[in-house]
């Protein structure tokens, strides 16, 4: 049998008996006599357990990038660029925009302007300040969306009459048709990661979502009852988040690019906004009603937990845009009577106002540049 000694005992023991011999040879110590003219030893060192130090706070990381949003400050519409702490802004452009996409590199911006009497799509390289007019049909085009390697633009038309989906190079060289229905098609959304387009039209008579392909192949992705609008891609291209509505309301529900497992993670109807996707794809975000006014909702697509934020006097409108690192949202909302931008911290539902000029700033977009 092995026993096992307490070492700290030992050495307290030792130096007990240490002491008691050096009393007892050394007259005129320091000692003091104690009962039955024993040696009582005085200042011994008692060992101390270890404390193990308290865990570092977790540090949250700053933002990077830049949030690209719409302004009427200064008397005219434009283009501005700000830090993501609002701290540095600066106009990128001298005429109105809307429809704002985000380059998959961060390095332009993609947007819808009528500056020429016509809704033309436009982008601007962030760096140089170069804007390039990728469109000019006598008709509406709008909501231009990046394929995965930056070289192609989906967007909508109704140079045809009605609204079909097109695509373009990004020098505005060969537009080709991609839709071709009596129905309008509308909302293109290009897949992060392959040739696959999510759009929603109401060819059968409702709004569905489908599936369209570069060579203008099309698939149904939806047949509900309810109308089914504004999809939104998965990171990782595998499946689609959309809204699916009774009546004024709407559920935020999920469907496989392949069109199977479909399911909602909400569970009844309310006043849901368009779905966003979080940077690792674990979460939506959506503008929401809550129970004491709007908020933004985000949900645990694994658990299906559901975590509210919301500040008071701070009214979010529009749709909440992740930041790249997946810690933060910006979206505009309305407060103190003003149309402004603010950033959400979301594990501390922290609320900082990023713009505070007496006029229009939304429809923000956050690139990783």
């Amino acid at each position: 049998m092995k026993i096992q000694v307490n070492k700290t005992i030992v050495i307290i023991a030792l130096g007990l008996v240490t002491l008691a011999l050096s009393a007892c040879s050394t007259p005129g110590g320091n000692n003091l006599v104690g009962v039955a003219g024993q040696p009582t030893a005085t200042n011994i060192p008692i060992a101390q357990p270890e404390i193990s130090p308290e865990p570092p706070t977790p540090t949250i990381p700053e933002s990077t990038g830049h949030i690209i949003f719409v302004s009427d400050r200064d008397g005219g519409d434009g283009l501005f660029i700000s830090t993501p702490d609002g701290s540095e802004q600066t106009r990128l452009t001298e005429f109105a925009a809307e429809d704002l996409s985000i380059s998959p590199d961060g390095t332009r911006v993609a947007f819808t302007s009528n500056t020429n009497g016509n809704a033309d799509i436009y982008i601007l390289e962030i760096a140089t300040l170069n804007v390039t007019r990728i469109t000019d049909a006598p008709e509406k085009d709008a909501v231009p969306t990046w394929s995965p390697d930056g070289t192609r633009l989906a967007f909508v038309s109704f140079r045809d009459g009605n609204f079909e989906i097109y695509m373009v190079n990004a020098d505005g060289s060969n537009p080709t048709r991609l839709t071709n229905d009596p129905a309008g098609d509308n909302d293109p959304v290009w897949s992060p990661v392959s040739d696959e387009i999510a759009f929603r039209s109401n060819r059968f008579g409702n709004s569905d979502i489908f599936l369209l392909t570069p060579n203008g192949s099309v698939s149904t992705l939806t047949t509900n009852s309810a109308p089914d609008s504004a999809p939104a891609w998965s990171p990782d291209g595998s499946r689609i988040a959309f809204q699916t509505f009774s009546g004024e309301l709407s559920n935020i529900c999920l469907i496989g690019r392949d069109g199977l497992n479909q399911r909602c993670v909400t569970n009844t109807p309310s006043d849901y906004g368009t779905p966003a996707w979080s940077p690792d794809g674990s979460f939506l975000a959506a503008n929401a009603k809550q129970s004491a006014g709007y908020g933004i909702n985000i949900f645990n697509i694994n658990d299906g937990s559901i975590l509210q934020l919301s500040a008071p006097g701070i009214d979010p409108r529009g749709d909440p845009v992740w930041s790249p690192e997946g810690m933060r949202l910006v979206f505009q909302a309305q407060a103190d009577g003003n149309l402004d931008l603010f950033t959400a911290l979301i594990s501390a539902n922290e609320f900082t106002r990023i713009t505070t000029q007496s006029s229009y700033d939304g429809e923000p977009a956050w690139s990783t540049q």
